[in-house]
């Protein structure tokens, strides 16, 4: 029998829901109802894609956004993709010349552009000499001279569908990194890539056709994706939010009865904090399948929102170039362990998820024996082709079909993973090898303590000196000796801060975690 490689992509996502459920709601922006249905979304997906080829456009060819969340961004996501052509997603958190960069290294043939980006886009133009085509998004009055407007490509669109072939391997998206080692890496996401992002979140999180998604967090990241296409792989309706606003969650949750939807770990905290002002009037009983990503939870502040909207809260560890979750820990593998009065549970980031294998290796690439430690390699249907144009960072983290995560993590018997550190963050003092997580655990313990990050400092003795950098609670006090006392008897003495630095808020990279190496900036000299 011949191999059917043509099935497994976004085309075929797109075009099963709209047979099955063409009436139904495939998308809705909260802040503006603007929706379509699932029919509608097939007719304009290929008008787009008939747009695109109008303009140019070949197959394997990058058509790219500077975009905030918005219905057109997700539109976008599928319709570029659906038409064999690759997308985009650029940070919009970036300065303009950053942008330039990832940019320029992606080299797109039609650059897509909110209004709000204008600006910027006009600014870098010259840097980008790939572009032939600026398609507007937005107000036609503010429409600059020469580009396109969004709807009127559309409608304008000849109507000859979808011309080119696809492959399931065909390159469907390139996703840069954070940047949080260096310059951004576009990573190589194909069609069968995503089709997996989604079928692994549906059946991760139990996600069913009649569930309402919802989608908040940045569509430039992975964790959009995955929380966008989880619902769609099932047929699902979800809503997409402009920007994360935990009052606008809630207030989503009791009027379009959400159920599914990813979170990053810093919207977790600020659900808790806005809850007590808007739980008389916000109905969120709905919402029962809910996942995390980007770095762990405080163990106190993940039983905190447990005890305040149930067991019904849980955890993705994935990255960019697994297309997603790599390890799962379900709600209902949390229930059961808690029901065991196991609360170290909270810590752990599960066991391998669905089509993906995941293991934990020493130095010598051997499995570790549970318990134990050593690196997570992951393999699965979510490994991506590698870096964009990069091709012996490539050859480093990929390597015989597995993809170095160069996470350290423990492994207990169950098959639990619990990540320790980053393996370049950690810090050699004294001679002594001190991964960062073992200070912050316990330093995020003290009452007045609501986050920390520690990092190794130049230090002329030990080599490295350990500083602790805090975020207090809000009208919390500590001083730094407080702070140390603490410490002092619950860690080993070498692994006791030296130095401690307040400061109101955390630098955070786009995925929601702690940025080490802006911290390294601010005090690395300390």
């Amino acid at each position: 029998m011949t191999p059917n490689h043509d099935f497994q992509t976004v085309r075929t996502l797109i075009a099963r829901n709209a047979a099955l459920y063409p009436h139904k709601t495939a998308m809705k922006e909260f802040e503006t109802g603007r929706s379509c249905t699932f029919e509608d979304l097939l007719e304009r997906a290929k008008k787009i894609g008939s747009a695109l080829h109008g303009m140019g456009v070949k197959k394997g060819e990058r058509v790219g956004i500077m975009s905030q969340n918005s219905y057109e961004y997700m539109e976008l996501v599928l319709s570029v993709t659906a038409a064999g052509y690759v997308f985009v997603p650029v940070n919009f958190r970036l300065a303009g010349r950053e942008m330039a960069g990832v940019l320029s290294d992606a080299e797109p043939v039609v650059l897509f552009v909110q209004e709000q980006y204008v600006k910027t886009a006009q600014e870098i133009k010259g840097e980008l000499p790939s572009v032939r085509e600026y398609v507007h998004i937005g107000p036609v009055e503010t429409r600059p001279d020469g580009w396109r407007g969004y709807e009127e490509m559309i409608q304008c669109a000849a109507p000859m569908g979808w011309v080119e072939a696809l492959d399931e391997d065909d390159l469907a998206m390139l996703m840069y990194t954070s940047g949080t080692t260096g310059a951004p890496k576009g990573v190589m996401q194909t069609h069968l890539n995503l089709y997996h992002c989604g079928r692994t979140c549906a059946f991760n999180n139990c996600i069913e056709t009649e569930d309402i998604g919802f989608t908040i967090c940045p569509m430039y990241h992975v964790t959009a994706t995955t929380s966008f296409f989880g619902p769609f792989y099932r047929g699902a309706t979800s809503i997409l939010f402009q920007k994360f606003d935990a009052e606008a969650l809630f207030e989503a949750a009791r009027e379009e009865h959400i159920v599914a939807g990813m979170l990053a770990t810093p919207m977790v905290r600020m659900l808790l904090d806005v809850w007590p002002s808007v739980k008389d009037r916000c109905d969120v009983s709905s919402m029962k399948k809910l996942w995390f990503a980007g770095a762990g939870i405080i163990p106190a502040v993940y039983k905190q929102f447990i005890d305040t909207f149930g067991c019904i809260l849980g955890e993705h560890h994935g990255t960019t170039e697994t297309t997603g979750v790599t390890a799962n820990l379900s709600a209902k593998d949390i229930a059961k362990e808690l029901t065991d009065d196991n609360l170290r549970i909270l810590e752990s980031c599960g066991r391998d998820a669905y089509d993906c294998e995941v293991l934990i290796v020493d130095d010598n690439d051997n499995p570790v024996v549970a318990p134990g430690e050593g690196e997570m390699k992951v393999r699965g249907l979510g490994t991506s082709l590698g870096y964009w144009r990069k091709e012996e960072q490539t050859k480093k983290a990929f390597r015989n079909g597995w993809f170095y995560t160069e996470d350290i993590c423990h492994i207990d018997e169950k098959g639990y993973i619990y990540i320790i550190d980053r393996k370049k963050d950690m810090i050699i003092t004294g001679g002594e090898n001190v991964y960062p997580a073992e200070i912050e655990k316990v330093v995020n313990e003290h009452p007045a303590v609501r986050e920390s990050s520690a990092i190794g400092v130049p230090h002329p003795v030990w080599g490295e000196a350990i500083a602790a950098i805090v975020v207090l609670n809000d009208g919390a006090t500590l001083d730094a000796a407080g702070l140390i006392q603490y410490c002092k008897g619950r860690i080993a003495g070498y692994k006791v801060p030296k130095i401690v630095h307040f400061i109101p808020e955390m630098p955070r990279n786009p995925a929601g975690k702690i940025s080490k190496p802006e911290l390294r900036k601010q005090f690395g000299a300390a």
